[in-house]
């Protein structure tokens, strides 16, 4: 804590969880973002794959239109996948950002009995020099 600039009292114990928290909080905003991003881009290929088969069916005239057809779904079906997966993965860095944090919790709460234990006892030691 005293590496990042907070001092070793309980204001900057507090400073700290609240950075720590806007920190997550901006984590967790960004990677809802690019799961949102990721869902509008997979609509956008879905909806792309159903354009390209209606328009393949109304003017593909060569011997092996359906050939082509597979493999352009296929390809389609590929980036969709490729897509879920990194959805998959912005979703597995949420879980892993709010596992964190909450490891910070509990280290920031034992730094805070800690200080408060530090404080009881120099206020004990001021009071036995008076």
């Amino acid at each position: 804590m005293e590496r990042l600039g907070y001092p070793k009292t309980i204001d900057g114990n507090h400073a700290f969880i609240k950075a720590c928290d806007e920190d997550l909080r901006k984590m967790i905003d960004q990677n809802h973002g690019l799961i949102k991003a990721h869902d509008e881009e997979m609509e956008r290929i879905k909806q792309m794959a159903d354009d390209m088969f209606t328009m393949e069916q109304e003017s593909m005239a060569d011997c092996f239109p359906h050939k082509r057809r597979k493999i352009d779904k296929l390809l389609l079906m590929s980036e969709i996948i490729n897509l879920r997966h990194n959805k998959m993965m912005n979703e597995m860095a949420l879980l892993e950002a709010d596992e964190r944090m909450s490891i910070w919790r509990k280290s920031i709460r034992q730094k805070r009995m800690n200080l408060r234990d530090e404080l009881r006892s120099l206020k004990g030691r001021l009071m036995i020099n008076e």
